[in-house]
């Protein structure tokens, strides 16, 4: 069993924080049948288990004064609330507090974590499939499972609460974010466009998301069995009655795309380590140290990851809305606005060359790209 950590996750909180890294041992394991039900395919799926964690998280004291943290404008949200809150006294919701208390990170350890179990009757069993995938974000670690390890006091909240009884009588919302992503998230367009330009090929993704993510985006790819599946856990597609449906596409895909790429920039990255370290390391051209996210950044090939993953959005959207200029210079705005916001100050540059080198390219491959941009990247001072 094999997992591609080169850029395990990328969450945003807030601010864009990059997510590593889960565990690397005996975390997944893809049987036959799992291959043969998932290869080929693009699954969305609000998962039983991950949506108790987001709502015992949702009407938890913690929840209250961090507002990023959940999507609230929404009914759903106020439906969770007007059952839920009633419970906020069970012990669950007290252990909740006190890991969120202890850091925010376990906002993410214990939805990640979840997607390894499933209900059967009123208890949680593992599904055998991921095992502890998520163990570790930053310096943050953890030692345990943490549904394994409450697996009695979940089970018991979600008995009192009647839990599965209010999952199943949302099953319309959780169908409209499905056919949403089906009809908006353009992600098997996305597939093709990175597959015909990475020499890299994933059987399979699946998208776990929630009417209550707030702003998180994280990616990872796992592999076992020569099988490979990207998991993406991502929040619900956006609407907005000022954009066009073309610029309403864009804007969901860059939310999806920037996480998909990384699990096909990081293996190509690699492939150039020493000359992206000479480059990258010279902190202060690239970052701006002064912007507090940039920490997050820590590594050279970090820092020309992230540079790269951006402004590999704007190749795509040339190619996915061709002769649609007036997109095409909203979709460069919203790259370089974001990126400056990041502390990424040359964004500008970068993305301008990298279209300049695309459009100049014979194959249209990644790679091709790498040895110029690099060697432009080298005389920047």
């Amino acid at each position: 069993m094999k997992i591609n950590l080169h850029h395990f996750l990328v969450v945003i909180l807030c601010l864009a924080v990059p997510f590593c890294s889960f565990s690397q041992d005996d975390s997944v394991t893809f049987d036959a049948k799992y291959i043969k039900k998932h290869d080929g395919k693009v699954t969305i799926e609000v998962n039983e288990v991950q949506e108790l964690t987001y709502i015992m998280m949702a009407i938890s004291d913690f929840a209250v004064g961090n507002s990023d943290m959940l999507n609230r404008d929404t009914d759903y949200y106020q439906a969770v609330q007007h059952h839920f809150s009633r419970y906020k006294t069970h012990p669950a919701i007290s252990l909740i507090d006190s890991m969120l208390t202890e850091s925010i990170i376990n906002y993410i350890l214990l939805s990640a974590n979840a997607y390894g179990f499933k209900f059967d009757g009123p208890n949680l069993v593992a599904t055998n499939v991921y095992t502890f995938p998520a163990k570790q974000v930053g310096t943050y670690r953890i030692s345990q499972d943490p549904i394994k390890r409450h697996r009695q006091v979940f089970e018991d909240f979600a008995e009192q609460s009647d839990f599965r009884k209010f999952y199943r009588s949302h099953k319309h919302d959780y169908d409209k974010i499905h056919d949403d992503f089906v009809n908006f998230g353009a992600i098997h367009k996305q597939k093709q466009w990175l597959e015909e330009r990475f020499d890299y090929r994933i059987n399979s993704y699946l998208v776990l998301t929630s009417p209550l993510i707030g702003g998180i985006n994280a990616t990872t790819t796992f592999e076992d069995n020569h099988f490979k599946q990207t998991v993406l856990c991502l929040p619900t597609i956006k609407f907005n009655n000022d954009w066009t449906p073309a610029y309403g596409e864009a804007m969901n895909s860059r939310i999806i795309f920037t996480e998909i790429d990384h699990n096909y920039v990081g293996p190509l990255s690699e492939q150039f380590l020493g000359r992206i370290d000479q480059i990258f390391d010279r902190r202060e051209i690239w970052v701006n140290k002064a912007n507090a996210s940039t920490a997050h950044y820590p590594t050279p090939i970090k820092v020309f990851d992230e540079y790269l993953t951006w402004g590999l959005f704007i190749l795509y959207a040339y190619d996915a809305f061709p002769g649609n200029v007036e997109l095409h210079r909203k979709v460069i705005d919203h790259v370089n606005e974001k990126m400056s916001d990041k502390g990424f100050p040359r964004a500008e540059s970068f993305n301008k060359k990298l279209v300049e080198l695309y459009r100049g390219s014979p194959s249209k491959k990644i790679e091709a790209i790498y040895p110029d941009l690099l060697d432009w990247a080298s005389t920047i001072e």
